[in-house]
């Protein structure tokens, strides 16, 4: 019983030292998993771009999404166009309009629960740069460094 006691004891510390790892682990694959998203965003936006007759990005990412897109075509799979996914929300922001026209637009990825999904946040443009740091949880914007 005491060897029982003894083995119980010691997968419990084991545990108890993995469990934070696997945290760290899951958070990094939340991030990077973000990351590349809003490099799909920034395909699926070239795509629209160049799909429409009028040459104009899109101004939600329900727009790029399946079903509401141009032709119907699916430029973003249903997780991000509904933007939540891996613990990430996502948010599609158009720039000034002019003659019905969107020439800009950005995008940024911000963790859902801060040092539980996430701890970075992300930003993309037309420019196709992505930019990412660690900003409390809060909005992604222009001003990070590039990644």
């Amino acid at each position: 019983m005491i060897e029982l006691l003894i083995v119980v004891s010691v997968i419990g510390i084991i545990a108890a030292i993995a469990i934070p790892s696997v945290l760290r682990a899951r958070m990094t694959a939340n991030g990077a998993s973000a990351a590349g998203a809003l490099k799909t965003i920034a395909a699926a936006q070239t795509a629209y771009f160049n799909n429409t007759t009028k040459h104009t990005f899109a101004s939600t990412l329900t727009e790029l999404g399946p079903g509401s897109s141009v032709l119907g075509q699916n430029y973003l799979p249903n997780s991000v166009a509904d933007g939540l996914k891996d613990g990430y929300i996502f948010e599609l922001g158009a720039g000034a309009q002019t003659g019905g026209i969107y020439y800009a637009w950005s995008a940024e990825a911000h963790p859902y629960l801060y040092k539980r999904t996430g701890v970075r946040s992300f930003y993309i443009d037309e420019t196709g740069i992505l930019l990412g740091n660690d900003m409390g949880g809060s909005r992604g914007t222009f001003a990070m460094p590039q990644i």
